[in-house]
């Protein structure tokens, strides 16, 4: 099984998941919060449907061509993968307690540090700033209850 199945069928289940999350929430705060997790399950299955049919026209193709021109896919990086798992469970665990700002800020800003794709300043920076556009969205336009920091109560 290659990563992109993996990945397809982890974004299903997170998608479920937060379905669950949403049954709280008024009937007008559910609109778009369910929009968006229909468009990550459709997404999910067209990856997945992609995926297996270009294994299918690849068995089907002759051995005289190339089966595609893509670098072969790379083996899922299990360790990642399951650090990442445990950090959205963390993540999910930790909102109530901690509160939405502290926690987005340093699960984002921690995910960049640890995958070492930037400095420490700009992941800090991206955490931030990510934060504050989820904030402006969904708990002051939309009016969302998110818990924003509970320890302070």
């Amino acid at each position: 099984m290659n990563s992109t199945i993996v990945l397809g069928i982890a974004s299903i289940a997170l998608a479920i998941a937060f379905r669950t999350q949403t049954d709280a929430y008024p009937a007008t705060a559910q609109r778009l919060p369910l929009m968006l997790i229909w468009l990550v399950g459709v997404l999910a299955v067209m990856m997945i449907s992609e995926d297996f049919f270009r294994r299918r026209r690849a068995r089907q193709a002759t051995p005289v061509q190339p089966a595609s021109e893509d670098e072969p896919i790379s083996p899922i990086n299990w360790t990642a993968l399951c650090a990442f798992g445990v950090a959205i469970v963390a993540y999910v665990t930790l909102i109530p307690v901690v509160g939405y700002l502290v926690t987005t800020t340093t699960f984002i800003a921690g995910s960049l540090l640890v995958s070492r794709i930037m400095s420490t300043t700009k992941a800090l920076m991206i955490g931030i700033l990510t934060t504050a556009g989820v904030w402006a969205l969904f708990i002051w336009a939309l009016n969302l209850p998110v818990p924003i920091l509970p320890f302070l109560k």
